[in-house]
């Protein structure tokens, strides 16, 4: 082998291995087969399947067994009923409950591939003050609910994930 050939090997052995070094960002996208969505849960967050009947998936932080991204089995919207209505049923069951609780916002959520509304507020139980963001993702008739659940204190460091997560639901 000529000088030029034995550099120019050396040259595209050294960037073969140099690629293989790069980290590279891992897509670990999660899809559910039996109801049809995907998406990208948080960094470092477990997925807990199986739990409950009406739990498609559940994931949590690895290390916070009382923070919880759950995504329900979808439902399918009664024919005359908008999505928005999936937020005063939720305050009607926080009133029924005689939950301390307040709203802290209620609207539209744009999303790429689906309507969406969302409904944040927070609830006392037990001296512990929880927030928690719902969102219903409409496609079709077809209503998939997302429940962000955590503890006032977690909560500000886990919404930019779980918004993310939101963004990445097909």
């Amino acid at each position: 082998m000529n000088r030029q050939g034995l550099i120019f090997s050396a040259i595209v052995l050294g960037i073969l291995l140099l690629g293989g070094c790069t980290e590279q960002s891992a897509h670990r996208s999660y899809t559910n087969n039996v109801y049809g969505f995907s998406l990208d849960p948080p960094t470092g967050w477990q997925r807990i399947e199986g739990e409950l009947p009406n739990v498609a998936v559940r994931f949590t932080p690895v290390n916070s067994s009382n923070v919880s991204l759950i995504v329900s089995v979808p439902f399918i919207l009664s024919e005359g009923l908008a999505l928005s209505t999936f937020a005063d049923q939720i305050e009607e069951n926080l009133s029924e409950s005689g939950a301390n609780y307040t709203i802290m916002s209620r609207d539209w959520r744009p999303t790429p591939d689906a309507q969406a509304y969302e409904i944040t507020y927070s609830v006392e139980q037990d001296g512990i003050t929880e927030y928690v963001t719902q969102v219903a993702l409409l496609r079709t008739r077809t209503v998939f609910l997302i429940t962000f659940t955590a503890p006032s204190d977690l909560y500000n460091q886990s919404i930019t994930g779980v918004d993310n997560s939101i963004e990445s639901f097909r």
